[in-house]
């Protein structure tokens, strides 16, 4: 089993914060802003509704040559499989891995499937 890949982890962009640096993480995003001088996407979601949006950072600098344009345009949902990067900035950021359009997703199924996901974690099961 050595050299296998690491699993990432489920969370939402609001878990990002207590994530540690490293972490192999996998989330859903809404992409508000392409910056493309920087390669950095920047994703919004906002769970629960009732609080601000939680902003990520996310670098495409290492995926460019196979992203999409719909992976890019403003107000696309996409999911992100990369790392979290610890930085002097309080932001957010991520360096992807991997990048791929959502679809149709089910907002409020992916809330509450990560939400399930997160109490069994806690639970130890």
């Amino acid at each position: 089993m050595s050299g296998a890949p690491l699993p990432s982890k489920l969370v939402l962009i609001s878990d990002l914060v207590n994530c540690k640096a490293r972490e192999k993480v996998r989330f859903l995003g809404c992409i508000d802003e392409y910056r493309i001088p920087t390669a950095t996407l920047i994703l919004k979601h906002r769970y629960p509704t009732s609080a601000p949006p939680s902003i990520v950072h996310v670098n495409v600098e290492h995926v460019l040559e196979s992203i999409k344009r719909c992976e890019v345009d403003v107000g696309s949902w996409i999911n992100v499989i990369g790392y979290v990067e610890k930085r002097a900035e309080k932001r957010v950021f991520v360096q992807a891995l991997v990048v791929w359009d959502a679809g149709n997703v089910d907002l409020d199924a992916y809330e509450r499937g990560v939400d399930q996901r997160r109490e069994v974690e806690k639970q130890g099961i």
